[in-house]
């Protein structure tokens, strides 16, 4: 089947979904099918930097912090986000110690270990914390929103017009074209979902949120696909068809979703 069908069939599936459950499913319901995208991304990582076989007790450990990190964003606030994130960092160290068995030893996983639990769950967890703002579905889709209209938009300016490469050594397919028009489809994006949507807020901030929320997503994408090349491989893994794996699609989204938030809790409100 065409690469660029399968990339469509599997939006046209899951868009209806996605959207089903942020509009109308609850906070539990939706915090909890965070908590699946985020082990199933943990799952995708752990393979990609630690590979395919070996280091079990490193990819137990990814999970588990990870999976506390998400529940704490759920159930509590700040001061106990903080200390999860504060305790998760000090048990790896401890347990990092603990697998010393001789003195040839290296530093490496335990870094692994921590960008692991940093990385993934922490970032997309604030998702949950989204949800639970004021008219928090509406916040979530305007972060859906300004990702996917700069990624359309960059995809097929790429694709026709673009020559210049952005990062050819991290991602050979992106192009400063591409860029251009992403920021364009994101401030687009946002200006429109700002009219129609969030008349409250100016102008102004919905050029700011789509602005630099596109740059963060570019930057996510980034980062996600240095990850890859690392591993030496094109995609994260291959449960949505034409898009990759997990990780493929919330790259954008987990450098985001922080942003929006911290922007309408400290700067709007």
């Amino acid at each position: 089947m065409n690469h660029h069908f399968k990339r469509w069939l599997t939006g046209i599936v899951a868009i209806p979904l996605l959207f089903t459950l942020i509009h109308w499913g609850s906070e539990e319901l939706f915090s909890f099918f965070i908590l699946g995208v985020i082990l199933l991304a943990v799952w995708e990582y752990n393979r990609l930097v630690f590979g395919k076989e070996g280091c079990i007790a490193e990819k137990a450990e990814v999970s588990a912090l990870a999976s506390v990190i998400a529940l704490s964003a759920y159930i509590g606030n700040f001061h106990l986000i903080a200390s999860v994130i504060t305790f998760s960092i000090l048990i790896s160290f401890l347990l990092f110690l603990f697998r010393i068995k001789g003195q040839d030893f290296g530093i490496l996983n335990l870094g692994k270990v921590v960008l692991g639990f940093m990385y993934i769950p922490l970032m997309m967890s604030y998702f949950i914390l989204l949800r639970r703002l004021t008219e928090g579905a509406l916040w979530i889709f305007f972060v859906f929103v300004i990702a996917f209209s700069g990624d359309i938009l960059a995809y097929y300016t790429g694709r026709t017009i673009g020559r210049r490469k952005l990062q050819p050594f991290v991602s050979p397919g992106k192009t400063i074209a591409g860029t251009v028009a992403l920021l364009a489809g994101s401030i687009a994006g946002a200006v429109f979902f700002q009219r129609f949507f969030f008349p409250g807020i100016s102008l102004m901030h919905a050029f700011v949120l789509g602005a630099v929320g596109g740059m963060l997503g570019q930057l996510g994408d980034l980062f996600e696909s240095a990850i890859k090349r690392t591993a030496g491989v094109k995609d994260s893994g291959f449960i949505l068809p034409g898009h990759g794996g997990v990780m493929d699609r919330i790259d954008c989204l987990s450098f985001m979703a922080p942003f929006v938030y911290y922007y309408q809790l400290f700067v709007i409100q």
